[in-house]
């Protein structure tokens, strides 16, 4: 019997039975297949199985829905997702044929085509099970763990099944995590399972496995995992370059404990900087940050990588203590990108490394921005400010040049990000408020082999030194014991006069790693 093979710009490939007819214009045939009527009947027979399940899981997905109704919270409900879905950066959803999109570049069914405001405006008894589904869902991830949940199903047929299928796994990871058996696995309501997972992920992230995400840039999904990496997941010793800025370039003596001897490093740093008059170049603190940045380029055989956060912590200061003032009054130039190359790795490009590196400088200087509201309370935030959640946990990113054209036009194939202050420590405080995902750790590949896990955790063990970098400097900020200068430099003029080759790891590095 003969299926068609169809392809629609939204709907990816589908196959038709024998006989039924495409149900959208704009299907391209691709092809067809002689399928015998025995496999046929095979199909038929699971995919009623399947349809019976996920009845029997939507009943569910209706009572709640129309508890919410009942109680004149559904419209709240839905403008909440309205705003939700605008703190993620893409969701490409599938539900049976229906497409729930957000993407600035692509298709964009939530915000642009307004699908989520026509529900808001047309009764429940006329949505499709797609929109009823998609509602419930969109509740039931953020409140597992934010709108970054959603981009787990991108690329991917969301089902009322496969919603208490994710939910479920992850509940059990975390309960493994901590070595709980999980209570009442396979019979607790959505909306209790998802709550549960939220309360166990703070728990879950200080023992000793790692959760991190994995990125693919075909589909734009971001799949979730954990890894057995032991606490305080910190550097062993000091990495050879950094060890080698403190002695040289900072006269100090190594102690052995890391953490120590790179507060040590960064208060001596903060110390010359304000002894000097400010220049051109990038003082003495944003040297050090570019050593480490540096280590872990070459330690992980990175083609590049860069560290970016806010120039001036004192910037950050609110009307009082946690406010959110202070932060709201930045513009993209308050913050900054230190992005620099391999020493060797990057010959091959000549003269295309200096907009390489400052084009993605200057990306990261808009996501900083765009990024810091983020850790304040929606309230707090002025309706016509923009913003994404912030990345908190490790990913691994492969075919990254599919995700946008920033990606392309820097090459950028292979990514390492390592966020800070990182989940299983206390978060950045500054001025009364705790902040994560405002600095970190990124490494790109152009080309291959990806990267891996081993690579993965020697970007956390860095990200942990720039942790101690930016403490160092609030501590110092906080006691007033020590004077803390804006980082300076990083610019374009910097990047342009290929500023990084002055600094210390460009110097003399293979000497400098080896002493």
């Amino acid at each position: 019997m003969i299926v068609k093979i169809t392809t629609a710009p939204l709907s990816g490939v589908s196959f038709w039975a024998p006989g039924a007819a495409p149900e959208q214009s704009d299907e391209r045939t691709i092809g067809w297949l002689d399928v015998p009527r025995s496999v046929l009947e095979m199909v038929n027979e699971e995919t009623a199985a399947a349809a019976v399940r996920e009845r029997a899981e939507m009943r569910g997905i209706h009572e709640l829905l129309g508890r919410w109704e009942q109680s004149g919270e559904l419209d709240k409900r839905l403008a909440v997702i309205q705003d939700i879905v605008e703190r993620v950066e893409s969701i490409y959803i599938f539900i049976g044929r229906d497409v729930f999109s957000k993407s600035d570049a692509g298709s964009n069914t939530l915000t642009r085509d307004d699908l989520v405001g026509k529900l808001r405006r047309t009764p429940r008894e006329q949505w499709r099970e797609s929109d009823c589904l998609f509602v419930v869902a969109a509740h039931c991830l953020f409140l597992s763990g934010r709108s970054v949940r959603f981009e787990e199903f991108n690329g991917k047929q969301l089902s009322a099944v496969g919603l208490r299928e994710f939910l479920t796994n992850r509940y059990a990871a975390y309960c493994h995590a901590l070595g709980r058996d999980p209570i009442d696995l396979h019979g607790l309501p959505l909306l209790e399972l998802a709550g549960r997972i939220r309360e166990l992920m703070p728990e879950a992230d200080r023992t000793d496995h790692m959760r991190y995400r994995r990125i693919s840039g075909l589909t734009l999904a971001k799949s979730e995992y954990l890894a057995d990496f032991p606490l305080p997941r910190d550097p062993a010793e000091m990495p050879g370059l950094v060890a080698a800025f403190g002695r040289e370039r900072l006269d100090l003596t190594a102690t052995g404990d890391v953490r120590a001897d790179l507060r040590a490093m960064t208060r001596a740093a903060a110390e010359r900087d304000a002894g000097n008059p400010p220049g051109d170049d990038i003082g003495v603190l944003g040297e050090l940050l570019a050593t480490i940045v540096s280590s872990a380029v070459q330690v992980t055989d990175s083609d590049y990588g860069m560290s970016s956060s806010v120039r001036d912590l004192a910037s950050l200061r609110g009307a009082e203590a946690g406010g959110p003032e202070g932060v709201l009054a930045l513009r993209k130039a308050d913050f900054f990108c230190c992005c620099l190359p391999h020493p060797t790795r990057m010959a091959h490009v000549g003269d295309e490394d200096v907009p390489i590196l400052w084009r993605s400088a200057q990306r990261m200087q808009y996501n900083r921005w765009h990024f810091i509201p983020g850790e304040f309370d929606r309230a707090d935030i002025p309706e016509n400010r923009h913003y994404f959640f912030p990345p908190q946990v490790p990913d691994i990113a492969e075919h990254a040049d599919h995700i946008h054209g920033g990606h392309v036009a820097s090459a950028v194939r292979y990514t390492i990000r390592a966020p800070g202050a990182q989940v299983w420590r206390e978060p950045f405080t500054v001025f009364g408020h705790g902040f994560r995902g405002c600095y970190d750790i990124r490494l790109v590949r152009m080309q291959g082999p990806p990267y891996t896990l081993g690579e993965l955790t020697d970007a956390v063990r860095h990200t942990s030194l720039v942790d101690a970098f930016w403490r160092a400097l609030a501590e110092c900020l906080d006691t007033g014991d020590v004077p803390v200068a804006p980082i300076r430099g990083f610019d374009k003029a910097w990047y342009e006069d290929r500023g990084w080759q002055a600094a210390f790891p460009y110097r003399e590095p293979a000497e400098a790693a080896a002493r």
